[in-house]
């Protein structure tokens, strides 16, 4: 028997006990609580700021920054200046901090052994000075630098050769190049061309044209080269560099390429204005706003994009497909449009889909149509051969197409490519380096063979450096294949290769290549891959483009930025798409626990969790397209231009609701309200993984 007292020391050592327990977790609650107390009040200011921002109508041009640009920092490979908090540069991705100048010296001293003793002492230029050659984390293997077949093939001076000669305090500058093959970094395709993007530059001339020249040019250029009047010497091209050739018109209407010393351009925009005493034509000089910072650029460009639409009062275009049938019946459809029906306002629709096109609709439609279009397998487009590969025009597309739809298929792509400009959208499509500097009328040199056909490329060189190239057995044609064509024998499809010659010269197949005449065979061989062969497609192209967007507008770029412009962002910053997100909340600016618990595992699987391709997935889910545009993630928009977020929105709890949906049209997921987070990773993890298209009412 135990004693009253001892019944009172056991319960009262059990009380306290209990009482402990309690206190423990009265304590372990208020701090967490108070852990979460104030990520709760940011999202309820994250939520009053989202509304104040939502409840204004905002186009992309009305987007401010908070950073003046000389908060932007410049990217030493290309000179591209960049937002704050990018971490690579968004125009050729190479890591910020990354020293180009100290870089190169470094390698320098590499081909310079006996000077290295020198240059130990140097602390600015030892390679434990050197950053890391690591330019960027999406290092490809090298792209070769060297641009020694001169477009005249008069002499076999390097263009970057010619480049170095310049001294080193120049060389700091913007317009400094890679020096020689052997002592160039290893850059790839993308951080090749952007680095450059300025090596031919608009200098005015008179009655306001312009006249291309290379940045290292030291020559008169008050007036351009007459086209009777003699090339320049092989002494005079040797210290200023090659020439490139820029796309013109001849007579006859043809695309021909002329030397870009003969060529004056005009560097204005025109745009006509319907007033009340009737319609004038407003001229601009593109001059001060193409020196602008890219952001600066974009948002006069959005400007004026603005000012080309059609009210929607003015009516709008009906657009009807089958999802399986997209290319043949958007080709039916906008062939037939006019002229004035370019700038109006679009309107998709999928048979069999009720959806009301509020702008995801629209830009699903652009995605699935250009993968289509564009795809090697119609016979239209072909990619280019080497790493990194983009659209080309195809050689023989007409093989494929009656000579009624040949060109006219041609004009579609470019008029959709147009519209998509216009419309602000992502392209899902990378043209290669000449197309776009094509588009923009910037000169083609021999060098940007290497952005079709590395192969080829390396050939040409070698070609031009032999000393006996009489014995490759070489003549005047070019030999091609196309693949595939499509034969019908006895009701099969047989895929076949059909070899093509074509003769660069009358009688060509009769015509050796040899020591003496190898430098205009390369110059012909040069004409034929960059214009001749696609003279025909490419007008067509171009064309129907500047019916919806003046070629004018499109010159305030360069041909790098453009490609930014046009397919968006390469990367997904988890930082801004979080700086620029929204949620909406069941009981709006008053989330619960469980809400703020959502939002954190949200943010903690995009970074942890997902790969980038997962992160490319979901954007796609949510908004219909893989790309951020130029702006960020603040630059996504809905309909007619406007503004609209990435937005998260609770739509229940588990487990009445399961899997997240997407409402594209708005740039809004709907996801429940999760128990766990391996819960939420794994609904998340399976929406990514699935090839979902449609809509519905909803």
């Amino acid at each position: 028997m135990i004693d009253p007292t001892g019944w009172i020391s056991i319960v009262g050592s059990i009380i306290a006990i209990i009482g402990l327990v309690f206190v423990y977790i009265f304590v372990r609650k208020i701090h967490q609580y108070r852990h979460t107390f104030s990520f709760l009040q940011s999202l309820r200011s994250q939520s009053q700021d989202n509304l104040n921002t939502t409840s204004t109508i905002l186009y992309r041009e009305e987007l401010l920054d908070s950073y003046t640009e000389q908060a932007l920092w410049t990217c030493s490979l290309c000179q591209f200046q960049n937002h704050p908090d990018r971490k690579c540069c968004d125009l050729c991705q190479t890591a910020r901090g990354f020293d180009f100048f100290k870089t190169w010296k470094w390698f320098q001293t590499k081909k310079k052994p006996q000077e290295n003793s020198k240059l130990k002492s140097d602390p600015n230029t030892s390679p434990e000075a050197i950053p890391s050659v690591q330019l960027s984390e999406l290092q490809a293997p090298k792209a070769d630098a060297d641009d020694s077949i001169r477009i005249s093939f008069e002499n076999t001076v390097h263009e970057e050769q010619v480049d170095a000669s310049n001294n080193v305090e120049n060389q700091k500058e913007e317009n400094f190049y890679i020096s020689d093959t052997t002592a160039s970094l290893p850059l790839n395709k993308v951080q090749l061309a952007a680095h450059r993007r300025q090596l031919w530059r608009r200098l005015p001339i008179c009655d306001g044209l312009h006249r291309w020249v290379r940045s290292t040019k030291k020559q008169n250029v008050s007036k351009p080269r007459a086209e009777n009047e003699p090339p320049f010497s092989a002494m005079e091209r040797q210290s200023a560099a090659s020439v490139g050739y820029i796309r013109v018109r001849n007579p006859q209407g043809r695309l021909t390429l002329n030397d870009s010393e003969s060529v004056a351009t005009d560097f204005h925009y025109r745009i006509n204005i319907v007033g009340n005493s009737g319609t004038s034509e407003l001229v601009m000089s593109l001059d001060r706003v193409h020196n602008l910072p890219f952001p600066s650029k974009i948002r006069w460009f959005s400007i004026e994009l603005h000012r080309l639409w059609l009210p929607w009062e003015s009516g709008h275009v009906r657009i009807v497909v089958r999802r399986d049938q997209i290319v043949e019946d958007s080709f039916a459809v906008l062939k037939e449009l006019k002229m004035y029906q370019l700038r109006q306002r679009w309107r998709v629709e999928f048979a069999g889909e009720p959806a009301l096109d509020a702008g995801g609709v629209l830009r699903e439609w652009f995605t699935i149509l250009f993968s289509e279009l564009f795809d090697p397998q119609r016979g239209l487009f072909t990619f280019t051969n080497g790493e990194d590969p983009h659209y080309w025009i195809n050689t023989y597309s007409s093989e494929f197409y009656t000579p009624q739809e040949h060109l006219q298929y041609f004009k579609f792509a470019g008029m959709l490519v147009g519209k998509a400009i216009m419309e602000e959208q992502v392209l899902p499509i990378h043209l290669a380096l000449p197309f776009l500097k094509h588009i923009l009328g910037i000169p083609i040199s021999f060098s940007d063979l290497q952005f079709l056909d590395d192969q080829f490329h390396r050939s040409a060189r070698e070609i031009q450096r032999s000393d006996d190239v009489k014995s490759l057995c070489l003549d005047f044609t070019v030999t091609r294949s196309i693949d595939p064509i499509l034969l019908e024998d006895n009701c099969r499809s047989i895929k076949v290769s059909k070899p093509v010659i074509h003769e660069l010269v009358e009688n060509g197949r009769e015509k050796d290549v040899t020591n003496e005449n190898k430098h205009e065979y390369l110059d012909l061989l040069f004409k034929y891959h960059m214009l001749d062969s696609i003279a025909d497609q490419l007008l067509a192209f171009l064309t129907a483009l500047y019916d919806v967007v003046p070629e004018g507008l499109l010159k305030l770029f360069d041909y790098q930025e453009l490609e930014l412009l046009m397919c968006g962002v390469p990367t997904l910053d988890v930082k801004d798409w979080r700086k620029h997100c929204e949620f909406k909340y069941r009981k709006a600016q008053h989330p619960t626990f469980k809400e703020t618990q959502n939002v954190k595992w949200f943010w903690e699987i995009l970074e942890k969790e997902f790969s980038n391709q997962d992160r490319v997935r979901l954007l796609q889910f949510t908004t219909g397209t893989s790309r951020v545009p130029a702006q960020g993630f603040k630059g996504l928009i809905s309909s007619d231009g406007r503004v609209r977020k990435f937005t998260v929105m609770f739509s229940g709890m588990e487990p009445t609701v399961l899997l997240p949906r997407a409402h594209t049209c708005f740039n809004r997921l709907d996801i429940p309200i999760y128990k766990t987070k391996s819960r939420m990773l794994e609904y998340l993890n399976l929406i990514v993984q699935m090839d979902i298209t449609g809509f519905s009412i909803e």
